[in-house]
């Protein structure tokens, strides 16, 4: 076999879908960018964007029949490679470092509101099963994400996926806007900035509304809800399991070709667990991640284009649009109290055993606490390396104070630190890259690095600098193994 029979082998499958796949890239990255410019909160929800774009071109121009088959395969494959790429959000560590309670409170409010969603959109609302279905999980696990994997994996309709996608996304752009609106000002006085956290990540659908609403709370609020955010994405793994051997179980009684098994889910762990050992660089970490929610918005806009506004005037004559708006609502309020309920019960518990155990370290003597000559010693000579590299020079030991030097470790400036940590968020006359430099005090009792908490290390936290500072990572990965873990031991006692 010739080099040329390979190539016309292994092209075959993508035989007369090049036009779709390219009508779906342009239209995707034109979704992306008209998304970037219209503000609050739909800059933070490109597939929302992506998905009316594709409804208002597939359903004002007629779709030339040429272009399906590419569409259909965007919708089918391209969706699963995009589920894969999720799986660079996630590592081990992440999880372990979020704590049991946290995940626990996640995975019960999933297994609780998947059931009652689904209970009150087939039961009391008389909606189909499997559109019952798509906006239970939907509701449950992370939204479009979900109720994309579900749909290709059941073979759902199409109109189906696309009249769930938006009733689930308008419903949690709403729990963006009220939840922070409620924490700030006053009304959920039982939850403290973690517990909010924590509220948020379990309760509202798409990582991009959770980081929103956290986001306007606090560094810490949005390091908690994205880690419990992201421990729901990865709980989409087992339910899918799940999901795929009831259909091919009821397609075996049917006597219908059976539903294939979800290879991309094994391949969705592969990429976690490599994630978790290794350490890519922010670049090119950034990039993966930016392609995953551009194929992501490929996905909607096939999915928009191939929707036929006349399914989703049938659904509206047929008196199903009341129906949704009811469902869309039950399902906001059943995530959001039972969320509630959860973290208010674990917060009151875990206050109360605190404040009823005794504080382990009024049991220490004070001598213990003096660092010897020796380790003052290696810790000046840590500093002293770490001020050679150039740290010092944003990382300013102290500042001039009214009574006296305040010892920071900042220079309190803004800083351009590259587009690896650039999150398109502009505040002020402050670009998304431009951070202010963090105060290095007290940096020994965090578990988390970074503004968004993406580091699971120090190690990390260096490597993803870059802009301004890119000089002096590169001067510090070039000092010997011993000397970086000097200056490493010296920050983690600050």
């Amino acid at each position: 076999m010739t080099a040329v029979q390979v190539l016309q082998r292994l092209a075959l499958p993508l035989q007369g879908k090049p036009a779709g796949i390219a009508l779906a890239g342009v239209l995707g990255l034109a979704a992306t960018w008209i998304a970037g410019g219209l503000g609050e909160p739909l800059s933070r929800n490109p597939v929302l964007v992506a998905m009316l774009f594709g409804l208002l071109i597939g359903n004002t121009l007629q779709c030339p029949e040429a272009f399906r088959p590419g569409l259909d395969f965007t919708k089918r494959y391209l969706l699963r490679l995009a589920v894969i790429l999720v799986g660079f959000r996630i590592t081990v560590g992440l999880l372990v470092d979020l704590g049991a309670v946290p995940v626990a409170v996640a995975g019960i409010e999933l297994l609780l509101v998947l059931a009652l969603v689904w209970w009150c959109a087939k039961r009391l609302f008389k909606l189909p099963s499997e559109l019952a279905l798509l906006i239970a999980v939907g509701s449950a696990v992370c939204g479009a994400a979900a109720i994309l994997s579900v749909a290709a994996l059941t073979r759902a309709k199409d109109q189906h996926a696309g009249i769930a996608i938006g009733l689930i996304t308008l419903s949690g752009t709403l729990a963006l806007l009220l939840y922070p609106i409620a924490f700030l000002g006053g009304w959920l006085p039982e939850l403290d900035e973690r517990g909010y956290g924590v509220f948020v990540g379990a309760s509202i659908y798409e990582l991009a509304q959770v980081y929103g609403a956290s986001f306007s709370v606090s560094e810490g609020a949005l390091n908690t809800a994205t880690l419990v955010k992201l421990s729901k994405v990865l709980m989409l793994l087992p339910l899918l399991l799940v999901i795929g051997a009831l259909r091919r179980r009821k397609d075996a009684a049917a006597q219908l070709p059976p539903t294939p098994w979800p290879w991309f889910i094994a391949l969705f762990v592969v990429v976690v667990l490599v994630n978790s050992a290794f350490t890519l660089h922010p670049q090119a970490r950034r990039l993966i991640l930016e392609l995953d929610q551009f194929l992501f918005a490929m996905v909607m806009v096939a999915l928009g284009m191939t929707t036929r506004k006349s399914a989703l005037g049938g659904a509206e004559r047929s008196g199903m649009g009341w129906r949704l708006l009811g469902v869309g609502l039950a399902g906001l309020a059943l995530s959001s109290v039972i969320a509630f309920g959860l973290v208010s019960v674990l917060s009151a518990q875990s206050a109360t055993s605190s404040s009823s155990s005794p504080s382990s370290s009024s049991s220490l003597n004070p001598a213990q606490l003096a660092p010897s000559a020796e380790a003052r010693m290696l810790a000046q000579s840590a500093g002293r390396l770490f001020s050679a590299v150039g740290c010092a020079k944003c990382h300013v030991p102290a500042l001039q104070g009214t009574h006296g030097e305040v010892l920071l470790y900042s220079d309190l400036l803004l800083h351009d630190m590259g587009p690896a940590l650039d999150d398109k968020i502009e505040q002020g006359s402050a670009t998304g890259a431009e951070w202010r430099t963090t105060p290095l005090v007290g940096l020994g009792l965090r578990k988390r690095y970074l503004h968004d908490g993406r580091a699971n290390t120090l190690r990390d936290a260096i490597l993803a600098h870059g802009g301004e500072s890119e000089v002096v990572r590169d001067r510090y990965f070039d000092l010997p193994i011993k000397d970086q873990r000097s200056i490493l031991k010296f920050l983690g006692e600050l």
